[in-house]
């Protein structure tokens, strides 16, 4: 009965975003690439500008290496195996991951894939036991390597794969929680991320190379993805459908985690920063993107005006960054938009932007701040949870800068709501729940 209730609510936050309008941004931060695949596209690995791979449903694997623009087919004989996960650490070196289930013998497992040539062979080796779910792998060399997955895998290779042995995890609940992404600064230090849903998001750190690990709870949903900054500075993205995209920092090496719901739409399920500053996460089912411009101190929210669904993003550099996702989705940023001339403008432009609503919950009064750029003409509306406008707090032309209205919700009930400011082209939409 419980689970059924959640997908109705599942339902109810999909209509939701069926019936609030939006509207796209007219300059287009990310262009769509021609793909030679329709099949969902669940990560992708580049190792510059130029040589990159992608990967997904039904064994595909593609690869580009003219940063793009062209796109071939790379035959691993995976059959209908999903592959899950890839990694390349150089234009040689690569590994993937893909998922066997063969339903006339019951054999459920994990295949390792490598290659040595780019991807033009792949050698296949099973995983040894039947029933494991490995869902990431990545190498900080050609012997070194990390997997992980399901039920609680968490090993260490030192010879190129040809054997993997388990790291030493510490002692709490959340250590044998399964991770799903690594992430190394150095070859010593490093971080995986992982967890359950409706249970807890996890992170691990290590400072010894990998071989033992620490584990934190951090939040209540899985945590998708870590980027690290330096030694002491990392940010790392997840959530679910439920709650939307959650945002957990360290500014002490991984000790203490900060932990933040966006108030958004859709699951970040990856993330990367084009500069220190400017980060970018895909939002899964929710067409478009999480984006900040602070380093994670705040978000908005950038669509997708094709619709398209984006599960992995990577930047190579400040000017070159790839995205992938359902339906064979293949994205790359827009550098045409940055005046490399002036270090300045490295920055994404920020045009509006939607603060959280103060206090949230609320009784009955509430504030809402927003910034415009530039004057022009402004709306700033309320919906109810079926997407029906019920008041109007701004319809006018505003000048440029920072303001401030004041929402009362003395005369509606209980519930959750949305407020959506649209300013010239360019409009966000935050939730906001009334509790008296």
């Amino acid at each position: 009965m419980i689970t059924d209730l959640r997908k109705y609510f599942f339902l109810i936050l999909l209509t939701i975003i069926l019936f609030i309008p939006t509207r796209s941004c007219p300059q287009q931060y990310w262009l769509t690439l021609n793909s030679p695949t329709n099949r969902f596209l669940k990560e992708c690995s580049f190792v510059d500008s130029l040589n990159g791979w992608a990967a997904g449903d039904s064994g595909t694997i593609i690869h580009t290496s003219n940063g793009g623009l062209n796109w071939v087919f790379q035959n691993a004989n995976l059959g209908f195996e999903d592959v899950v996960s890839i990694f390349f650490l150089n234009e040689r070196l690569g590994w993937a991951l893909s998922w066997d289930v063969t339903f006339d013998t019951n054999s459920y497992g994990t295949n390792i894939l490598s290659t040595t040539n780019g991807g033009i062979n792949w050698e296949h080796v099973r995983y040894p036991e039947d029933d494991i779910f490995i869902n990431t792998i990545l190498f900080v060399d050609s012997l070194t390597g990390f997997i992980g997955g399901y039920p609680g895998i968490f090993k260490k290779t030192t010879n190129g794969g040809l054997n993997w042995y388990q790291v030493q995890l510490d002692s709490s609940f959340f250590a044998g929680f399964p991770p799903s992404r690594f992430s190394f600064y150095n070859s010593q230090y490093g971080f995986a991320c992982g967890g359950i849903m409706d249970i807890a998001g996890v992170i691990w750190r290590t400072t010894d190379f990998g071989e033992s690990w620490i584990s934190s709870g951090v939040g209540p949903e899985p945590i998708f993805d870590v980027e690290i900054f330096n030694l002491t500075d990392a940010l790392a993205v997840g959530g679910d459908l439920e709650y939307g995209p959650t945002v957990v920092r360290t500014t002490n090496s991984g000790t203490n985690w900060e932990y933040e719901t966006l108030q958004l739409f859709g699951t970040a399920y990856a993330v990367s920063f084009r500069t220190r500053t400017e980060g970018w996460a895909p939002l899964g089912f929710q067409p478009g993107w999480a984006y900040t411009i602070d380093s994670g101190e705040t978000w908005n929210t950038y669509s997708a005006p094709d619709s398209s669904n984006l599960y992995d993003v990577e930047f190579t550099d400040y000017r070159n960054g790839f995205a992938v996702g359902k339906k064979g989705v293949i994205k790359k940023f827009n550098s045409a938009l940055i005046n490399i001339s002036n270090n300045n403008q490295y920055l994404l432009p920020l045009e509006i932007r939607l603060y959280q609503n103060y206090p949230n919950p609320f009784n009955p009064v509430s504030k809402i701040k927003f910034y415009i750029s530039k004057a022009a003409d402004t709306k700033l509306i309320v919906y109810d949870i079926l997407g029906r406008e019920v008041m109007v707090l701004v319809n006018e032309q505003l000048k440029q800068g920072l303001h401030e209205v004041e929402f009362n919700g003395s005369n509606l009930p209980n519930g959750l709501y949305f407020y959506q400011l649209s300013s010239g082209e360019y409009c966000e939409t935050r939730k906001m729940i009334l509790l008296k």
